[in-house]
């Protein structure tokens, strides 16, 4: 289902030139678990090397929404790159890694150089704006199982997949991370995964999620129409 909306190929091209190409006119940075990253410049981008980064958004009473999981090869701060002013959106280290800054003024220049870069940059920013639809189209059609399925099949349709379709899904995310990236309470994404581990629509292996029955996940789905 997901597969419709993101290309692998095109991901894997994009993360690879992001990896394998521009990453080194950065600075290369480490950062630790749940260290807050404030990167002391107006205008750059960082590539992500190592490690998984988290954005979210926070609210003026501390709630927070978990919008994007970064992997190695995915980038932040390019909202404020290319439209100036500031956002809302916080990063936040998932675990310890490494990324590589490119300042506004480098970055300039290379693509000054070479125009071509901004294929992969609207690769990048056109994926986050379809992220945020289906978490939209999530939040809007789907009762707290529904939103829970959903989830889970996003992240299946980013892991490696077995010959009989099952996925584990090997980003380490707590039920809480989980609520907040859905939109329901811890309690009840608990006693949601635990009626689908019941069912045997999932399972756990070293602290990661299973999906042994994806076609399972979709029956409690409501999502947008296809044409």
């Amino acid at each position: 289902m997901y597969n419709d909306f993101f290309d692998d190929n095109r991901q894997l091209i994009m993360r690879k030139f992001f990896l394998d190409n521009l990453s080194k006119i950065g600075t290369i940075k480490d950062f630790k678990k749940n260290e807050l990253i404030n990167i002391k410049s107006e205008s750059y981008v960082a590539i992500v090397l190592k490690g998984h980064i988290t954005q979210s958004v926070i609210s003026t009473k501390g709630h927070e929404k978990l919008l994007y999981v970064l992997r190695p090869g995915e980038i932040f701060g390019e909202m404020n790159f290319f439209c100036g002013g500031t956002d809302s959106i916080i990063a936040k280290g998932k675990t310890d890694g490494q990324m590589s800054v490119i300042t506004g003024d480098t970055l300039e220049k290379a693509l000054e150089m070479h125009p071509e870069i901004y294929r992969h940059f609207i690769h990048s920013i056109t994926r986050k704006f379809r992220i945020i639809l289906l978490q939209l189209t999530n939040s809007i059609f789907n009762d707290a199982i529904g939103k829970i399925c959903d989830a889970l099949l996003r992240l299946y349709s980013c892991a490696d997949r077995t010959e009989s379709g099952q996925a584990s899904i090997n980003l380490p995310l707590t039920h809480q991370e989980l609520a907040n990236n859905i939109g329901c309470s811890r309690i009840t994404v608990t006693r949601c995964l635990n009626k689908l581990l019941d069912e045997n629509v999932i399972s756990y292996e070293n602290k990661s999620i299973v999906i042994n029955k994806p076609e399972a996940l979709k029956q409690y789905i409501d999502t947008i129409a296809e044409e």
